[in-house]
């Protein structure tokens, strides 16, 4: 999302969302452009775009509600549909339809299930153009009852995920990820695809660590923006980096990476930015995420997790600020970190540093000191363990010498034989 903006974020013009578009194709523009326009505030040039995308889409339903939106929101400045596109769109829409069912109804009655398969993902393809998700992974799915080969199970599994990444359907998501995996795949084009769904799937599920590793080795080769861009993808594992990772695993996944330095090398902003995370200038790190974060909620697959990822990153930043030291100056790590005392103070009360790590505030003194274990505690935790461990132990030899003692013992069956076998022997 950073190409939407200069490097304080402070731009936003037609032009800017226009190129930012233009990294997509299809249905993945005019839904990423759809997604933008709604959760932006209301501008002509912005609808125009995405009535023009629309069109070109030929997406009658984005058309319409994009349309009727503008005109409600500033009826005196209106946007006039084509009612003549809108007829003969409408019109070829139809017919495509009519002619992929026609053509499905005889090769059924011919059992041919080649083409029974092939009309099926048709339908599914021209459903997913039109924006009709729900229909898209209908026929899909039933082009998988017609698949022969292990390339047809592939295509299904692959555009049911691209559909259903789109649904927001996580789970299913995952589940067609495991099938997926499970073949083999040579093309790269469909690895990288794959590759960059399991990323979304991750940071969509909440696992940013296991997201950021997915991105930062996709290879920068054979790229297909059907699902993101390769501006998409540096923000995604930028922001997953510096919330969820080790600094020894931050520095080999970014800055070791090759293949992600090809990623990062098109961006001067974002490099600069995990340049600052890395060399505990985090006051600086910080500015630059707070400035783009208006704009990244404007992004469709960050815009549900983008406060949780930016809450880690500031308690991430927090705990390396205090790790090294005994003792910190809450006004100057307020400083760096960009806010007053009072806000400062009521982060670390609302949080936990880290699990080794324990700490307290000197509220009088304005100190943040770091509590060291108390040793003494721990050997009397030892030793309470020790009790507990050895009472149970002595309740079960008591317990066993009860139940002997009173006879209450199930003998073997081939003792109890035996020992009814003796008196006859002897006698």
């Amino acid at each position: 999302m950073m190409e939407l903006m200069d490097v304080d974020g402070s731009t936003d013009s037609c032009m800017s969302l226009e190129s930012y578009i233009e990294q997509y194709e299809g249905n993945v523009r005019l839904q990423r452009l759809k997604f933008y326009v709604d959760n932006s505030p209301p501008s002509s040039g912005h609808y125009g775009l995405l009535i023009q995308t629309a069109m070109e889409c030929k997406n009658i339903g984005v058309y319409t509600d994009a349309l009727d939106a503008w005109n409600n929101t500033c009826p005196l400045d209106g946007i006039h549909g084509n009612a003549e596109w809108l007829s003969q769109t409408s019109k070829f829409l139809t017919s495509k339809v009519d002619r992929l069912e026609q053509d499905l109804k005889n090769y059924q009655l011919s059992q041919d299930k080649e083409n029974i398969r092939r009309t099926h993902h048709s339908l599914g393809d021209h459903y997913y153009n039109c924006g009709d998700l729900s229909n898209a992974v209908k026929h899909y799915q039933k082009s998988r009852d017609y698949g022969t080969t292990v390339n047809h199970t592939l295509d299904f599994l692959l555009s049911t995920l691209k559909v259903s990444v789109y649904l927001y359907h996580w789970t299913s998501v995952y589940n067609y990820i495991k099938k997926t995996e499970l073949l083999e795949i040579t093309d790269p084009s469909k690895q990288l695809t794959l590759s960059l769904i399991k990323g979304l799937c991750e940071m969509s599920l909440g696992n940013y660590a296991q997201a950021c590793r997915i991105f930062a080795n996709v290879p920068h080769d054979h790229w297909t923006s059907e699902v993101i861009s390769p501006y998409s993808l540096l923000i995604y594992c930028t922001l997953c980096a510096i919330g969820s990772l080790s600094r020894q695993e931050y520095q080999r996944l970014l800055f070791e990476n090759n293949n992600f330095k090809q990623y990062c090398d098109s961006n001067e902003t974002i490099k600069n930015c995990l340049l600052a995370f890395y060399n505990r200038e985090y006051s600086q790190g910080l500015r630059i995420l707070d400035n783009i974060k208006p704009k990244l909620k404007l992004d469709m697959f960050l815009e549900q997790h983008i406060d949780d990822i930016y809450s880690n990153i500031r308690k991430c930043c927090l705990c390396q600020y205090f790790k090294p030291y005994l003792a910190c100056d809450l006004n100057r790590m307020a400083e760096n970190f960009n806010t007053d005392l009072e806000t400062l103070e009521g982060e670390l009360k609302g949080m936990s540093i880290g699990s080794t790590m324990s700490y307290k505030i000197d509220g009088f003194h304005k100190v943040l000191r770091y509590c060291e274990d108390d040793d003494k505690a721990h050997v009397l935790n030892d030793i309470l363990a020790m009790a507990r461990k050895y009472r149970q132990k002595t309740q079960a030899l008591i317990a066993k010498s009860a139940i002997l003692k009173s006879g209450l013992v199930i003998k073997d069956n081939v003792n109890v034989a035996i020992s009814e076998e003796k008196p006859s022997t002897s006698s």
